[in-house]
């Protein structure tokens, strides 16, 4: 890494310390304060501070090792979550969650069920969004920065991790949320000019669209013509039109209903935040719009990469480290120097907002509730640090035990998607209980289990016959939601209303 590349990585992190300085004296002062920003934060930066949180180096990695594998019909892979999915969430449901006043999202159960039911759905909600949703997504973030900076600067898995959690930890530590959200905004600025840079270099190299183009047509024309096709095929060993509407379906229907999703956790700290219910609105809108010209800038570079590696598509192969690959090869000194900054930056945002946001959720709704009742404001605050800590702490573990990136996404929207039609059922339909909530979440918990961890864990025991139990993702994705929706409805219909 030249000396210059190096001096603008080093004048980023120095900006992030001081982005925690200044607002240190801000966030100490309260828990609304820390977690949610004083409910003052604009909801255009609320936005934008969610798609720096989305757009981490776990998306350049995962949507470009995709893109790889599939081509240009990798757009419905984020045509459902950061389309239809933000679309519904913002037209249903941002202005009546806003209106609620709620310190998290998870304090809507007690306004809905009776007290046991939603005791219980809290701490369940509380123990997957801090210890599961929050741990995984960090941890997938922390994985991709090693799979590009590995390739992009040669730095190893530990020099990696030891050059973003310091910094990532401290301005969040110091800041709170409101730190997080400026530095959201400074950071998108670094990662939208390095993804701009980096693709106009890619088209650069290949001599434009048009070029690019034509030369994936002659060299993968007769063998895979999928490639240049924006409609998924109804065979494909990776993303199938079966999976793409697996993955279309199980983000969409459901969406809004509950704002601590598994695929998007950080969404009820961007509404609740918001000044008004208005700017909640604003929040989706300016998050929709520019997820697709970041994932489109991200993605199209990555597309061309298989000229030059076309040994990625090989099953074996790491495709996820594409886009370091690129970063590497396309970009001259200085460039590749904003543009690591550009990633550090991106995956700073991530591992920043989901400590806040676990942390947020680990307090209020599991350590306030069931350990410690009543202590004092700043107690809990000091507690809410302390809980980053854990979940950093199980982030690593998920950093050293996978692959992957998007079998961990595909994990956790099987596991999520499981009761996601009854996060609408909730808000409408008049029978649906507490029971019902009960069947929808421990029932399809269970369902999950049997249906995709099953037949694995039957393998595992030496039991080779259990293969013929393994279904393809998209396969188990609709049999979980189908079974669960099954479970939960019969439970409605059996019961009396709350």
């Amino acid at each position: 890494m030249a000396s210059v590349d190096l001096i603008i990585v080093l004048l980023y992190l120095l900006l992030m310390l001081a982005v925690a300085f200044v607002h240190r004296r801000f966030a100490d002062a309260s828990l609304e304060n820390f977690f949610l920003g004083g409910r003052k934060v604009p909801g255009w930066m609320n936005g934008i501070s969610y798609t720096a949180a989305l757009v981490s180096p776990d998306a350049a990695t995962a949507y470009g090792g995709l893109a790889v594998a599939t081509g240009a019909f990798i757009c419905w892979w984020y045509l459902s979550r950061f389309g239809l999915a933000l679309f519904l969430g913002g037209v249903l449901f941002a202005i009546v969650w806003r209106r609620l006043n709620l310190f998290t999202s998870l304090e809507f159960y007690d306004l809905r069920f009776p007290a046991k039911s939603a005791s219980a759905m809290r701490l369940w909600i509380g123990i997957r969004t801090s210890l599961i949703a929050m741990p995984a997504w960090t941890g997938i973030t922390l994985l991709a920065s090693c799979k590009i900076m590995e390739p992009a600067l040669g730095l190893t898995m530990l020099q990696t991790l030891l050059l973003l959690i310091p910094v990532s930890f401290i301005y969040v530590f110091l800041s709170g949320y409101k730190g997080v959200v400026i530095s959201n905004f400074v950071q998108m600025l670094i990662f939208f000019s390095g993804a701009v840079m980096l693709a106009g270099f890619s088209l650069r190299y290949f001599g434009g669209p048009d070029a690019l183009a034509a030369a994936l047509d002659g060299k993968y024309g007769a063998s895979n013509p999928e490639i240049l096709s924006v409609v998924p095929p109804i065979e494909h060993a990776i993303f199938p039109l079966a999976a793409a509407l697996a993955w279309f379906f199980g983000q969409s229907i459901g969406y809004g209903g509950d704002a601590a999703p598994m695929g998007g956790a950080m969404e009820g700290q961007r509404i609740l935040s918001s000044r008004t219910p208005r700017e909640a609105v604003v929040m989706y809108v300016v998050t929709a719009v520019s997820m697709f010209i970041l994932l489109l800038l991200v993605t199209l570079p990555c597309i061309g990469g298989l000229l030059i590696w076309p040994e990625l598509r090989s099953p074996e192969a790491d495709r996820e480290l594409i886009y370091g690959l690129l970063m590497k090869k396309m970009l001259p000194v200085g460039a590749l120097g904003l543009m690591v900054a550009a990633m550090l930056a991106a995956a700073m945002s991530t591992v920043a907002d989901n400590l806040n946001f676990g942390s947020q959720v680990l307090i209020s709704d599991i350590y306030r509730r069931w350990i410690v009742r009543n202590a004092s404001e700043r107690h809990y605050l000091w507690a809410g640090k302390f809980g980053m800590l854990i979940i950093l702490g199980l982030s690593l573990a998920v950093v050293m035990n996978v692959r992957i990136i998007v079998d961990v996404a595909v994990f956790m929207l099987q596991i999520s998607a499981a009761e996601l039609p009854a996060n609408w059922a909730q808000w409408w339909w008049w029978r649906f209980n507490g029971k019902a909530r009960l069947a929808a979440s421990f029932g399809g918990a269970g369902i999950f289990c049997a249906v995709v961890l099953g037949p694995k864990a039957l393998i595992a025991a030496g039991m080779p016959w259990a293969e013929k139990l393994l279904l393809p993702w998209w396969w188990q994705t609709f049999l979980v939601m189908g079974l669960t929706t099954l479970l939960w409805l019969s439970v409605a219909l059996l019961t009396k209303p709350d």
